[in-house]
Formats: structure tokens, C-alpha cells, sequence
């Protein structure tokens, strides 16, 4: 049962969604609660977290950044296919994902992201449901994951987060969150979490970083891979609506908003992005990356453009 109102939309369908199998070695699925998470960003997926306690208060996000490439693990095929799910976000990754790939006939973006969606209310969209179609139909080499705009956790009380609903509210997203992993994992999908990056409203970003260590905990735990975006889109730890682009020139990388990116901005992420989903392209998509990068874009051979 919830203890108050401001869960019913979490508590909607929660016993539903609750996870049966317990976890053993990182297995998925649990009914135990969950650790809550503390307010802070979630340190980079290299490295394991610690366990922590919930704070009443709100902390300053730490600085993160990007993980480096996993060991590929290349697969069969001949044309790599990238499942995009989550929230407008994911919607915008989507595109930069495209971007990315424009020239790349062997790539696919599958963008199933769905706008107005989230984790915290299932009766709208019950995106747990709907990674098990997904992952039934959907045959990818890889997933790329994002949410969070849209789940603000019901965890402040005048203002300041109360740890008995911070504790509620993680013990249920953390079940959600990990269902998805783990139902992308039980389908042979690699999955790549993208944490929501840093915002303009600084308590909206403190709610953002409850969600970013969710993530974080439950990529450890589930085999999934999480990429931070906290540092890539601030500015000397502070939002910063301007940065460097792709070409290396300052761009404008967030919208009008505050919260989501520009055009711009989705390129750059996903461009973080290519290393890792590269490693789980298919062989066939590899080498011919790989032939791409080596041929010069004159069409002459290396020798030829060697003046030595």
C-alpha cells in the first residue's frame, strides 16, 4: 500500500509490475526494496557504487562523464539494428542517433520512444508491458534507453525531500527500471541507459539526479551499461544552455526549455553514444565502418597522398 496520495501514480498496476525472481550474481528481478538512492548525479558506470542513505536535503550533483567502450562483442548479420526507447528524449536521441548514421546504410535506429511517457505512471503507458512486445518483435543488436523527463519523484515535502517517500518511490521505480532491463537482457538486447542530463530549474535537476542514481544502481546490478550525460551538457558543474558541438564549435545544446536538447544537442549525445553501440554492431557492420574510415576521401590510396 502506499503511504500517500502523492504515490497513487506509482502505485497504480505496482503489484502488477512487481518483479517475481530474486537476484542472484546481478540476476534481475526482485521484491526486496531497493537501497534508496541519495540526492546527488550518480558517479560514472565504471566504477560500482556505494551504498548510501537517503538525504533530507538536497546535494550538489557531482560531476560525471561517459564510460569508456566495453570489449566489443560482435554479432551475426548483416545490418546493425539499434532499439531507442523511452520519453521525448529518447525521441530527440532518436533523431541524433539518425544523424549519426545518415550516411551508414547498414545502420537501423528502431525509435519506439513515445512522448508525454514514463516510468512513474503506468495507466497512460505501461512501458514495462511494452519492452516485453518489443522485445518479442523487435529483433535489435542493441537498446538505448532513456527517461526521465516526465518522472519527477513525489518525494518533497514543503520543499525538501522526505527519506520515507524517497525510499517508497525508489523501492517502486527501481522495480520498473529494472523489469525493462531485465526483459531487454532475457531477449539477448545489450541495453545502453542514458542518464538525463543536468536541467536550468536546479530542484527539478536534484530530481533528476534521484532518477540518474536509480539508473545507475540498477545498470550495475542488471548488466546493463549506464552513460551519464550530467557533465557533457553543464558548463564548470553549472547549466549552461551553450557548449561545443560535434564540429567543435559553440552551438546552442538546450531548448528553449531548460530540459531538453537541441538538435544540436541530441547529435552530441549520441555521438557519445557511437563507441559503445558500435561494439555491438554486427561483424559485417564493422568492417565495413572500418573499410569507410580507412579509405581516403579523395578516392585516391594513402601511398598517393603521402608526400614523403
Amino acid at each position: 500500500m502506499c503511504a500517500t496520495a502523492l504515490f497513487s501514480a506509482l502505485c497504480t498496476g505496482a503489484s502488477a509490475q512487481a518483479p517475481t525472481a530474486t537476484p542472484e550474481s546481478g540476476a534481475p528481478q526482485s521484491t526486496s526494496p531497493a537501497t534508496p538512492a541519495p540526492v546527488a548525479a550518480p558517479q560514472s558506470s565504471t566504477a560500482q557504487p556505494t551504498p548510501a542513505t537517503p538525504q533530507t536535503a538536497d546535494a550538489a550533483p557531482a560531476a560525471t562523464t561517459p564510460p569508456a567502450a566495453p570489449a566489443c562483442v560482435p554479432t551475426p548479420g548483416e545490418t546493425g539494428r539499434v532499439l531507442v526507447i523511452g520519453d521525448s528524449q529518447a525521441q530527440g536521441l532518436a533523431g541524433g542517433l539518425r544523424w549519426l548514421y545518415r550516411t551508414n546504410r547498414n545502420m537501423r535506429i528502431l525509435d519506439h520512444s513515445k512522448i508525454s511517457t514514463g516510468l512513474v505512471s503506468v495507466s497512460f503507458y505501461n512501458w514495462p508491458d511494452e519492452v516485453h512486445k518489443l522485445a518479442a518483435s523487435e529483433h535489435a543488436d542493441v537498446a538505448v534507453v532513456m527517461f526521465g523527463a516526465n518522472d519527477r519523484p513525489p518525494v518533497r515535502v514543503h520543499g525538501a525531500v522526505d527519506p520515507g517517500q524517497l525510499a517508497n518511490f525508489t523501492k517502486i521505480y527501481s522495480a520498473r527500471v529494472r523489469d525493462i532491463m531485465v526483459t531487454l537482457k532475457n531477449a539477448h538486447i545489450p541495453v545502453i541507459w542514458v542518464g538525463h542530463p543536468m536541467v536550468r530549474d536546479d530542484v527539478f535537476s536534484a530530481d533528476m539526479a534521484i532518477l540518474n542514481n536509480i539508473f545507475q544502481d540498477q545498470a550495475a546490478k542488471n548488466g546493463a551499461q549506464f552513460v551519464p550525460l550530467w557533465s557533457v551538457f553543464a558548463d564548470d558543474g553549472h547549466f549552461s544552455a551553450y557548449g561545443e558541438g560535434v564540429d567543435g564549435s559553440k552551438v546552442r545544446l538546450r531548448a528553449d526549455d531548460g530540459v531538453h536538447l537541441t538538435p544540436g544537442g541530441y547529435q552530441k549525445a549520441a555521438k557519445i553514444l557511437e563507441p559503445l553501440i558500435a561494439c555491438y554492431q554486427p561483424n559485417a557492420v564493422q568492417k565495413a565502418r572500418a573499410a569507410e574510415a580507412a579509405t581516403p576521401a579523395s578516392g585516391q590510396p594513402a601511398a598517393a597522398r603521402d608526400p614523403s
